[in-house]
């Protein structure tokens, strides 16, 4: 079981990464310092780590038989999902800091 969860966290965390360089352009992101709001972006690690967590509990608690394939199968597409419900939360915020813009903007105009 333990080398189970090690090759499923392996590909997941595998997953992440391979997620993160398709997002910014082929380059990693190194962990740096933020200022605002404070304190420590984690860059390609946290897209590391949040493959790692789905896909050790896709495998954990989905019913799935424990061969090779079928684990590094769960994995990846775990691994995926979770990209995706991140990808999904930026793209709302983004959505939510231009509609906030363009309400400043019909503001100043009508003044």
């Amino acid at each position: 079981m333990l080398q189970t969860l090690l090759i499923a966290g392996l590909v997941g965390g595998l997953t992440g990464v391979i997620y993160h360089l398709i997002r910014n352009g082929k380059s990693l992101v190194y962990p740096r310092k933020r200022d605002f709001p404070k304190g420590i972006y984690l860059g390609f690690y946290a897209d590391f780590l949040i493959g790692v967590a789905a896909a050790i509990f896709a495998v954990t608690y989905l019913p799935v038989t424990h061969d090779l394939k079928t684990v590094i199968g769960v994995s990846i597409l775990a691994g995926m999902s979770a990209e995706n419900i991140l990808l999904q939360r930026e793209l709302k915020t983004e959505k939510a800091k231009t509609e906030g813009l363009e309400r400043i903007n019909e503001r100043l105009n009508k003044n």
